[in-house]
């Protein structure tokens, strides 16, 4: 009797051009909440895999090198910073990795899914924990609406999304999502946003510097490289008035136990290889 091999695959394709396909071992959860379908896959070399609309959102291999690469770029240069606040981050690693540091005394997390957070407790405990500590603020809302009523100002934004220009709920307010982002941000403080993969995404990437440009001269961009992009590397933007990331004034508590960042790495985060310059529009 001729048996049938059966292979449970996972693709994620970018603008169906180029992708990432993973062998699965099963399906942990799925279910639809009212923004996206959520659902959560056992791999093979990634480990646990949290999927958000058909994309990879999150992986038990890579998760923490993602929210090390978001955070410690910039909490590590600004050494007084007393208050952040997370666009996204539902799952809980940008705001594990921002408790790291004692001078931070709040920490806002502005989530649009409440299912997404609820998912990842479950199935991503170990960021998802930091969402329970004290210092941690976690609101359910539209980021656009939630910060355009924002009175608040804050040391340090992160932007847990690849996108700034375009945001989903931007058609709704005259008032762009950069502009309300840029309002909420301290003088004196950085903001930290993916800007998207600079060979495939190259006019998006160049609008959103556009934007940056606006209210930061020379803002900075870093390259960010995870095993679960499908296109293999994003491109940061780091931003601030008054700072230059080359400015290392203090290090997270268990720093030797972090997985991807360490202070000898961040010089050489933003020495861009010529190509990236030239597809950023950034002066060589």
């Amino acid at each position: 009797m001729q048996t049938e091999n059966l292979r449970l695959t996972l693709s994620d394709r970018f603008h169906d051009r180029i992708g990432l396909t993973l062998q699965l071992k099963s399906c942990l959860h799925s279910s639809t909440s009212p923004f996206q379908h959520i659902a959560v896959y056992d791999s093979t070399d990634l480990g646990k895999v949290l999927c958000l609309g058909g994309s990879i959102a999150l992986t038990e291999l890579d998760e923490a090198w993602y929210a090390e690469q978001l955070v410690h770029p910039a909490l590590s240069v600004h050494a007084t910073a007393k208050n952040v606040l997370i666009v996204g981050g539902g799952d809980g690693g940008l705001a594990r990795e921002c408790l790291r540091y004692p001078n931070i005394e709040s920490v806002t997390v502005v989530e649009i899914d409440r299912q997404v957070a609820e998912v990842a407790a479950t199935y991503f405990p170990a960021p998802a924990a930091a969402l329970r500590d004290p210092r941690v603020k976690l609101i359910y809302d539209d980021a656009h609406r939630w910060l355009r009523d924002c009175q608040e100002r804050f040391d340090v934004i992160l932007i847990d999304s690849a996108e700034l220009v375009n945001a989903p709920s931007d058609a709704f307010f005259s008032l762009s999502f950069a502009e309300t982002v840029f309002r909420a941000l301290d003088d004196d403080g950085i903001l930290v946003l993916p800007l998207g993969c600079p060979a495939f995404e190259t006019d998006l990437c160049r609008a959103s510097l556009r934007a940056l440009s606006s209210r930061f001269a020379h803002p900075k961009v870093y390259r960010l490289h995870l095993p679960s992009l499908p296109t293999g590397e994003w491109a940061i933007a780091w931003c601030s008035a008054t700072r230059t990331p080359d400015q290392l004034a203090t290090k997270p508590q268990g720093v030797d136990s972090l997985q991807s960042w360490q202070p000898g790495l961040q010089a050489g985060l933003f020495v861009l290889p010529r190509q990236i310059q030239r597809q950023l529009g950034i002066p060589g």
